[in-house]
């Protein structure tokens, strides 16, 4: 070989630091290959700022203090030590912050981007996350109810004009309802509206709001039996002329409703009878019960509801059944427990439902695009 030509450039010719910054642009999987290729590609695969990279796009934040515990041997260690922790499913998050409460259990939960709410009798505690690692929390008690609170919700500001006079609308609002007998809507830490009606205790809110526009309405059921629906734009705190209609029909008091997901008028309630109505609210503008266009009955007693599309699922006692609420006809038994199914829930968007029994749960995958064309 004539020694006047010069030998091809190899990759191993290439400082530490180039091939680091080349590292950048791979993904974990090739990060891994290239530590195995030999000592000196692996040294620039182990480097600092890679994993620092990876940590902070797997989980959104910057990695902890070189000097706290969690990241001690380095970017590299902390990275593998949080994912061998979370593939382990051992449901402990090694940056988790933890917020001391009361030692009492809490009655419900709402998890609202950086904000978590939880009900304890009348009191609701709101707790803000902290967005940096090792910040600490905020907490605020709501006190405005005078007995247990049964059921919260959130709905996005931009889907009323409730808040109209402060301009740009973002975020949610609360929604409360309470045994004794009242609906509170709460933003920014305290109570904006309060809604009266109901002859007994409100026992469930509509999972959404019903009808298109601005003109949208809350839907409340009470162990009085009632479906009530609620102007979100009336005046005044006390909500005072806020009930738009009152809908009779059901013999027990209501325990769930949902509003349907092809129509959003149509408003479903199950009492604890286990009866089944189905409500358009667009024929609600005088208070009787001729806007009930669907009836159906299901066995056991109801634990959860949930519409998707044109469907109903509902959970009673062992089972969950899907019911086409164009014709209140079973068209499905999306799982079954014995002896006694607990909980249920439903990710609509991912085609999803989770059931619990005693001592397992299951996440099932469902085709709702197949189940639809039935």
């Amino acid at each position: 070989m004539d020694q006047n030509q010069s030998l091809p450039t190899a990759i191993t010719d290439l400082n530490e630091d180039s091939l680091a910054h080349c590292a950048t642009f791979l993904n974990l999987h090739d990060i891994f290959n290239l530590a195995t290729t030999c000592k000196y590609l692996r040294q620039a695969a182990y480097s600092e700022s890679i994993w620092q990279r990876l940590f902070r796009e797997r989980w959104q934040q910057l990695l902890p203090p070189l000097d706290s515990s969690v990241a001690s041997g380095g970017a590299r260690d902390a990275y593998l030590a949080r994912l061998s922790a979370l593939q382990q499913f051992k449901f402990e998050d090694p940056l988790v912050v933890d917020m001391l409460t009361e030692p009492e259990p809490y009655n419900l939960m709402l998890l609202d981007r950086d904000d978590v709410f939880v009900s304890r009798g009348s009191s609701i505690r709101m707790m803000k996350i902290p967005k940096i690692f090792g910040r600490s929390h905020s907490l605020t008690t709501l006190n405005d109810h005078n007995a247990r609170i049964t059921c919260m919700r959130l709905f996005p500001l931009t889907e009323t004009s409730l808040f109209r006079s402060e301009g740009k609308k973002s975020g949610n609002f609360l929604v409360t309802s309470s045994s004794d007998h009242s609906i509170r809507l709460w933003w920014k830490g305290s109570c904006q509206k309060c809604f009266r009606g109901h002859s007994g205790p409100v026992s469930t809110l509509s999972d959404k709001l019903l009808g298109d526009g601005s003109s949208k309405v809350l839907a409340s059921g009470g162990e009085d039996g009632t479906v009530r629906l609620w102007s979100l734009g009336s005046s005044g705190k006390r909500g005072k002329s806020a009930l738009k209609a009152t809908l009779h029909g059901h013999e027990k008091p209501i325990k769930l409703m949902s509003v349907a997901g092809h129509k959003t008028s149509l408003l479903v309630s199950i009492a604890r009878d286990s009866k089944v109505r189905v409500w358009d609210v667009t024929a609600s503008s005088t208070i009787r019960s001729s806007c009930c266009v669907g009836l159906t009955s299901l066995p056991g007693a109801p634990i959860n509801i949930k519409c998707h599309e044109s469907l109903l699922y509902a959970a009673t006692s062992s089972s969950v059944v899907a019911v086409d609420l164009r014709t209140m006809q079973k068209v499905l038994t999306a799982a079954a427990y014995q002896p006694f199914l607990y909980s249920f829930e439903m990710i609509p968007s991912k085609s999803l439902i989770c059931t619990g029994g005693r001592g397992r749960h299951i996440l099932k995958l469902l085709r709702l695009v197949e189940i639809m064309s039935m």
